[in-house]
């Protein structure tokens, strides 16, 4: 009797082993786009670089030189310092149809940041709505603060952000891959996943678009709950020195 109670244990076991390794490798097989997917490489001589806009706010973007494997052309940005209470910004802009909650986005690019370059207060990258209903562009930012990546909910109203769980720290010197899935949703519906050189460094759950409920709170207006933009570069530099970076193989895809 003691072994017929002991086998539907491991059977149990087994099935809830493989059940997990099934779960481990469709999250893997989701941290990467297809090679479909919307892919820049900044080796075209078009003046946006395939994008549907360049934001430029005391900054340029150029192409360069890769330093590490020559022949290879990225993009250098260049944004000026936080001025009058204004951040310097060099980044693109890509626009697409507006995503609802419950959609999953996956943006991935490869970042180097010149030897002297402070990694602390540059925004990276922005999943941001312009036609929810507010002129603010609100959506959620991947903030580089000290080297380690946090994602920022100001813009949606909310202050909490979603801190880093793993002390991997971003470098100068050296090209890094950096990936962020987003779900779009409310409260636990909505989810972050930020990866760095192929390790997550932060897994959260909460609010991850602008939502009705937060903005009744504030204001008697209507707005839609979507994300439509995609920004990449530095979207916005808080320091008091002009900041360079150097972009390459960004992707964007709808899992």
């Amino acid at each position: 009797m003691a072994l017929l109670k002991c086998r539907p244990r491991r059977r149990a076991g087994f099935i809830l082993a493989v059940a997990a390794g099934l779960a481990a490798g469709s999250t893997a097989a989701a941290s990467q786009c297809s090679a479909d997917s919307r892919h820049w490489r900044f080796d075209d001589a078009g003046e946006g670089r395939g994008f549907a806009h360049v934001q430029l706010q005391r900054g340029a973007a150029v192409p360069a030189e890769d330093p590490l494997h020559p022949g290879n052309q990225v993009a250098r940005l260049t944004a000026g310092p936080k001025q009058k209470g204004k951040v310097g910004k060099a980044d693109y802009v890509h626009r697409f149809q507006p995503l609802q909650a419950g959609s999953v986005v996956l943006m991935q690019a490869r970042f180097y940041f010149p030897p002297g370059t402070p990694l602390n207060s540059l925004i990276l990258m922005d999943l941001e709505c312009a036609s929810c209903g507010l002129d603010t562009n609100p959506g959620v930012r991947l903030y580089l603060r000290r080297g380690m990546l946090r994602v920022d909910r100001s813009k949606i109203g909310i202050k909490q952000a979603f801190l880093p769980s793993v002390p991997h720290m971003m470098a100068a010197g050296v090209w890094h891959e950096l990936s962020w899935q987003v779900t779009l949703g409310a409260g636990e519906q909505g989810r972050s996943v930020v990866r760095l050189d192929g390790e997550v460094v932060s897994d959260a759950r909460g609010t991850t678009v602008l939502t009705q409920e937060v903005v009744s709170r504030h204001m008697d207006v209507a707005v839609q709950e979507q994300a439509d933009r995609f920004q990449v570069g530095v979207t916005a530099n808080s320091n008091p020195q002009t900041v360079e970076l150097l972009l390459d193989d960004v992707r964007f895809c709808q899992l």
